[in-house]
């Protein structure tokens, strides 16, 4: 099988990878949710450890609405769980940042770290739809922290944007 006849059978199979877009707009809504109604440190918690219910999460959805087996290619399936992994690097940042009590930082510095880590899905499932969502997500970010006001609410916000646009993107690529 060569890249090409992967990349459309993956796609196809996951449906361009719906569920972790799904999973992970919901686990990020409710870091907004929890945000807003307890704080902006419980908010930049759920944010931190939302990936915990959001994995499990995809995978399952994932699973239930797969198109038949992933395709095999040991190279191609080492990327993808290179490209899962380096998101993890942020974490002894975020995690200083949550030490100082920055949680508007620490969550953008989430956001964005998604963003970032979107990119290259345009590539493996053939769609513009992660490109989208990273521009969405990053731009938005830098908005609204830039326009953070005395409410203390900006992380909530960044959240509540980040997981709309996954979201809006899980739709998306189900109905491709």
């Amino acid at each position: 099988m060569d890249v090409q006849e992967y990349l459309r059978e993956l796609a196809q199979v996951n449906r361009n990878g719906f569920g972790f877009l799904l999973a992970y707009g919901s686990t990020w809504l409710a870091a907004a949710v929890l945000g807003w109604r307890f704080g902006e440190r419980v908010g930049t918690y759920a944010a931190l450890f939302q990936g915990m219910v959001g994995l499990p999460l995809g995978l399952l959805l994932t699973a239930a609405a797969a198109d038949g087996p992933r395709p095999q290619d040991a190279s191609l399936n080492s990327l993808s769980i290179y490209l899962s992994t380096g998101q993890l690097l942020i974490l002894p940042l975020v995690i200083v940042l949550v030490t100082l009590e920055r949680y508007t930082v620490a969550v953008g510095a989430l956001a964005v770290t998604l963003a970032v880590h979107f990119v290259p899905y345009s590539w493996l499932y053939s769609t513009p739809i992660y490109i989208v969502v990273a521009a969405v997500v990053a731009v938005g970010t830098a908005v609204l922290i830039a326009r953070e006001g005395p409410d203390r609410a900006t992380g909530a916000r960044i959240c509540a944007l980040t997981g709309a646009a996954l979201i809006l993107g899980g739709l998306a690529a189900v109905s491709s």
